[in-house]
């Protein structure tokens, strides 16, 4: 599903970049029923299109950080913050995650601490339909932005991963934080 996305995500720059110029048939021949006039190619000159990454890159300027309390009872609030040390405030804009449960940011992965065992988002492969709107923010210069998920564990100790992924201007990016380790009783 994400690959189909990605997809018509990086054709859209070249659809817009195309003129739609209406066809007519020469003056000088006129059109019969039944006859279909060539088509000749609105311009001879090569479309420059730049394309998107396929692969989201940090940002530079742009800081995350993941907290959680150490310890709770079943529901785990997160906060990803992230923090702008540049000079000019910065458009993001991230979409629904199929995923995540159709949550807009951040993006969360929960694995029991200790292994390798990825408790969410489940692996299941039964990624969920969801609205495909953005969610825009503006980043101000030297300020901050917080997002915040709320998941509810069993009792055990977990990893927690975090990161923003969306765009940031033009650019695609994936701004991660480190990993938060929370004890749920």
């Amino acid at each position: 599903m994400k690959k189909t996305l990605l997809a018509l995500l990086t054709l859209l720059p070249l659809a817009a970049a195309q003129e739609i110029q209406p066809i007519n048939p020469s003056p000088t021949t006129p059109s019969t029923p039944g006859t279909v006039e060539p088509l000749t190619p609105v311009s001879s000159q090569p479309v420059n299109v730049p394309m998107p990454s396929a692969q989201p890159s940090t940002l530079s300027g742009v800081n995350a950080t993941l907290s959680a309390p150490l310890a709770l009872k079943g529901k785990a609030t997160l906060v990803l913050t992230l923090k702008s040390t540049l000079k000019n405030d910065l458009a993001l804009a991230a979409n629904r995650d199929n995923r995540q449960n159709c949550a807009f940011a951040p993006s969360i992965r929960v694995l029991k601490f200790g292994t390798r065992e990825v408790v969410y988002p489940d692996g299941s492969g039964n990624a969920m339909l969801c609205a495909q709107d953005m969610k825009t923010d503006t980043l101000k210069a030297g300020g901050s932005l917080r997002y915040t998920r709320t998941l509810e564990l069993s009792a055990g100790e977990y990893m927690i991963e975090g990161w923003y992924q969306g765009l940031a201007g033009d650019n695609r990016v994936k701004i991660g934080a480190q990993p938060v380790k929370v004890t749920v009783k």
